[in-house]
């Protein structure tokens, strides 16, 4: 216990020795070196992912103040969020992130103090409400600070990056009846047996059949792709894929259900505005959530990869939402 305390003390000795040393160098510099920032610019893009629910979620931001001396007086600050920095970061990081739409978030305060003495504003929260994001992918808030005082320029701006993922699917499906297909890589008309095997056994509403690509005859390997027309537009947060199970064991099978995939949406079935590539795991119903829900009438699923790399590919059942 005595050598304890000995090296304790021997500690807080040469702390108190280094301190007081400092104290001396820190008084004659300048206060003119002194500067303010957020120091949640330190990172940048500030990355936070949030579940997307009815409840409001929180970032705190704030400034604070850096310089050999405590301020003498009151450093006022504002705050505020600045849409042209998210080009400017877009250009500068070879990124295409959208503004954080408004109505999404809020700030606590857009203006603050680092009072006298202090060296940091009171923290202060970024409330963003996920639930009104249009997608799971991520989203750009820029917020920049003014003040009187010399500002740290790389960290005058925070940049908030933010997205949201769902716990569960809160979307109901689109309604099909009226969907026809409008193209397809290759089906498989004969092997499957008359009432199976076709493109468009892909949304009968029957989980037990399914569309194949051709086996028979021929057999094409990927990218094999299948085209739908809804028959009227429609905002689409997602697709599901069923996969095809054994008939005799009811699990899912090892081989020929979609691995990786592109989801690509039209308005006009030539035109294809938006595209979306995902890997899938061999699930009996995958759910892909689009990272910018997009308005479409016709839809595009191109395979480039099936489970277990087969030649082949198989779907039972294809849902938008």
């Amino acid at each position: 216990m005595k050598i304890k305390l000995l090296i304790c003390s021997l500690a807080a000795a040469t702390s108190w020795s280094s301190c007081r040393n400092n104290s001396m160098e820190l008084r004659d510099i300048s206060d003119s070196t002194a500067v303010v920032y957020m120091p949640q610019a330190v990172t940048s893009p500030a990355v936070y992912s949030f579940e997307i629910s009815g409840k409001a979620d929180s970032i705190v931001y704030g400034a604070c103040y850096g310089g050999p001396h405590s301020p003498a007086s009151d450093i006022p600050v504002k705050f505020s969020v600045d849409a042209s920095l998210t080009d400017h970061f877009n250009s500068n990081n070879f990124t295409s992130y959208p503004m954080l739409p408004e109505g999404s978030y809020e700030l606590e305060q857009s203006s603050a103090v680092i009072p006298a003495g202090r060296y940091s504003t009171a923290p202060l929260n970024l409330v963003v409400h996920v639930d009104k994001l249009d997608g799971v992918g991520s989203y750009l808030l820029p917020v920049t600070i003014e003040t009187n005082m010399n500002v740290n320029e790389k960290l005058r701006t925070a940049y908030f990056l933010i997205n949201g993922h769902y716990a569960s699917n809160p979307f109901p499906a689109i309604d099909r009846s009226k969907w026809k297909v409008t193209g397809f890589s290759s089906e498989e008309p004969t092997g499957e047996g008359a009432t199976n095997g076709h493109a468009i056994h892909a949304f009968d509403g029957d989980v037990n059949t399914f569309w194949s690509t051709q086996w028979k005859a021929a057999k094409p390997g990927p990218p094999h792709y299948i085209k739908v027309d809804m028959q009227e537009s429609r905002k689409i947060h997602g697709i599901s894929i069923t996969g095809r199970t054994d008939k005799n064991t009811g699990e899912v099978k090892a081989t020929g259900n979609p691995k990786n995939i592109i989801v690509e949406l039209s308005t006009d079935g030539s035109n294809w505005t938006y595209s979306e590539s995902f890997t899938l795991a061999n699930d009996k119903v995958s759910t892909v959530y689009l990272a910018y829900a997009h308005e479409a009438r016709f839809v595009k699923l191109t395979v480039n990869a099936s489970q277990g790399d087969s030649y082949l590919t198989n779907m039972a059942e294809i849902n938008a939402f």
